[in-house]
């Protein structure tokens, strides 16, 4: 049986193919329009710019080539440019050719770049994982795609069956439940494919391999993985993400909203457009067995519903494997995952492309980072954007810039600490994030001195007893470093007692922004 077909892929790969399925072929003549060197014997060969002499070979296959002819346009883009009538004439070609014993055959670089008519007639070929992706044997054009869009196989006429996430479903982004073997292939594929053609700028992904299927394994050295967690994993560190993507969501609301955006996707056009906005890449959480995860921390079950039902607006999506879906989710079906046959040559990708992406864009965001208390960071105030003497952990280990703030009504900061805990070099950070606002400020390196009741005033402390009553009423900003007695602290007696005694590192409280204490360190002005 005659079976026409389109190789996509890379030229030298797609070369090898032809030669593969064309060259031992008994009895068949090869007549090519093409450029360059031949990949196989053939016939005749007509440059694409020789349109009277591709004209005239493209009318002998039409009135009637013998049986055994072969018609080859190798490189569809390039011959297409000189004609644009030869997607018309190579349907017709291929629809009547298998006939008569006559067979059309088509080389692209990019599935787009045959066109949709061809398809009827054609069968696909990829010539490997690659191909399937549109993506150069050197890696040179990785991260072309920012529509969230990957192919997870081939359907049954050889194709791309595409999967793109988040793409108009409400609840989670789908789902695939199989052996352990199947769910390995179909989300290998699908995020072997997400992350060759998407830049770590538009997509992080989160993995729980929760049965320790092995469904995940090495994918954690791509650049846009934030986490890979295992069954292994301690129910402690599983907390801690659990809280890392409950705050992941605020975080996301409080980036969206403050732009002035109805949502992550308004964000990301708006990011797009040139608006001088933070990349907030797409998170893509992928959880094999949930059901287990579930059954040892039940905290994940509200986090995965609210991710349900808001993290679609800020940008997080959820993909389900396992052997059933999981009870007691708010959601109980998915979005079908589409039926597509991966790549022969994927597990050979699957052990190398993670590694060779590394370093190849910027890491992806981290859902929990260590205790700022307990990270020994050398930061300088020169890392930080203007206005801020330090970095404060708000939540889960995420951390920001520390930007004191005052009002009329309360006009004190105050820094308190032992001596050596850092109490100057907060001042002289302070003086240095003023800037030109410095003289609406009176710095007060000790609590004695006269207050000028025309500035804002910040004094220091070597104890929460030296400050005068009257200020702790009109307090908009605090530091507290180590103290000689954490017991004598304003804080909580474990909070103060927890802070290392070391300079730098301190309690920060604002009363309009920080609703609690929270870790914070200084920056070296």
């Amino acid at each position: 049986m005659i079976r026409n077909f389109a190789v996509v892929g890379p030229g030298q790969a797609t070369r090898e193919r032809l030669t593969a399925a064309l060259g031992a072929a008994p009895g068949i003549s090869v007549y090519r329009i093409g450029r360059g060197a031949d990949p196989l014997p053939v016939s005749a060969t007509f440059d694409p710019a020789d349109q009277p002499g591709c004209r005239s070979l493209l009318d002998w296959f039409e009135r009637g080539a013998p049986a055994g002819a072969v018609l080859l346009v190798d490189d569809w883009e390039l011959c297409a440019d000189f004609d644009p009538e030869l997607d018309r004439t190579v349907e017709w070609i291929a629809a009547f050719g298998p006939a008569r014993g006559v067979q059309t055959v088509v080389t692209a670089r990019k599935w787009s770049a045959v066109p949709d008519r061809l398809r009827r007639v054609l069968h696909g070929e990829a010539t490997d994982f690659l191909g399937l992706q549109g993506i150069e044997a050197d890696l040179s054009n990785k991260y072309g795609r920012h529509d969230l869009k990957a192919a997870v196989g081939s359907d049954e006429r050889g194709w791309p069956v595409y999967l793109q996430v988040g793409a108009g479903y409400d609840g989670p982004m789908g789902a695939y439940f199989g052996t352990p073997a199947q769910r390995e292939q179909k989300l290998l594929s699908a995020l072997l494919g997400l992350v060759i053609t998407h830049s770590p700028v538009d997509l992080n992904i989160c993995c729980f391999d929760m049965e320790n299927t092995g469904a995940f394994d090495g994918l954690e050295h791509a650049p846009h993985v934030a986490f890979s967690l295992s069954g292994d994993t301690s129910d402690e560190v599983l907390a801690q993400f659990q809280a890392g993507l409950h705050w992941e969501v605020e975080r996301r609301t409080e980036i969206v909203q403050k732009a002035g955006c109805r949502g992550w996707y308004q964000y990301r056009e708006e990011l797009e457009a040139g608006a001088g906005l933070e990349p907030l890449p797409a998170l893509l959480i992928c959880v094999d067995s949930a059901e287990v995860l579930l059954e040892r921390l039940p905290a994940f079950r509200d986090a995965f519903d609210r991710i349900t039902g808001l993290g679609r607006m800020m940008g997080m999506f959820l993909l389900y494997s396992g052997a059933a879906f999981p009870e007691g989710l708010k959601v109980q079906s998915c979005e079908e995952w589409p039926f597509a046959v991966p790549s022969h040559d994927l597990e050979e990708w699957a052990d190398v492309l993670p590694q060779a992406l590394t370093g190849s864009g910027p890491s992806a965001r981290r859902i929990v980072l260590p205790s700022l208390h307990d990270d020994h960071l050398e930061l300088g105030q020169d890392a930080l954007p203007a206005g801020a003497i330090g970095l404060v952990e708000r939540w889960a280990q995420h951390r920001e810039p520390l930007v004191p703030a005052f009002d009329a009504q309360r006009r004190f900061g105050v820094i308190v600490g032992k001596a050596g805990s850092g109490k100057t070099t907060a001042l002289r950070a302070l003086a240095r994030a003023l800037g030109d606002d410095l003289p609406k400020y009176q710095l007060l390196d000790g609590p004695g001195e006269q207050f000028d009741p025309e500035r804002f005033v910040v004094l220091t402390a070597r104890s929460w007893d030296q400050v005068p009553s009257f200020v702790w009423n009109t307090m908009s900003f605090v530091l507290e470093f180590r103290l000689d007695d954490p017991a004598r602290s304003m804080m909580e007696d474990d909070l103060a007692a927890g802070v290392p005694d070391r300079p730098g590192y301190c309690l920060a409280f604002r009363l309009d922004y920080y609703p609690n204490r929270f870790p914070a360190q200084i920056a070296l002005p």
